[in-house]
C-alpha cells in the first residue's frame, strides 16, 4: 500500500514538473514575442516622426496645389 502512494506521488510530482517547464517554456517564447513588437513599436514611432517632419516641412501653398493622389 506505501508503495502505491509512493508511486501516486512520484506521478504527480513528475506531472508537476512537466507543467512548470512547459509554462516556463511558454513565458519565454511570448517574452521573445513582446520584445520584437517593442522593437517594432519602436522603429514606427521613428518613422512616424520622420514622416511628421517631412509633412512639416512641406509648405502650405505647396501642399494646396498638389493634386490628390487618387487623381
Amino acid at each position: 500500500m506505501s508503495q502505491d502512494i509512493d508511486q501516486i506521488i512520484e506521478d504527480r510530482i513528475t506531472a508537476l514538473e512537466m507543467t512548470v517547464t512547459h509554462q516556463e517554456q511558454t513565458i519565454t517564447a511570448l517574452s521573445d514575442v513582446i520584445h520584437e513588437q517593442w522593437s517594432e513599436i519602436s522603429k514606427l514611432k521613428n518613422e512616424l516622426g520622420r514622416l511628421d517632419e517631412t509633412k512639416a516641412d512641406i509648405e502650405p501653398e505647396e501642399e494646396a496645389t498638389q493634386r490628390p493622389p487618387h487623381y
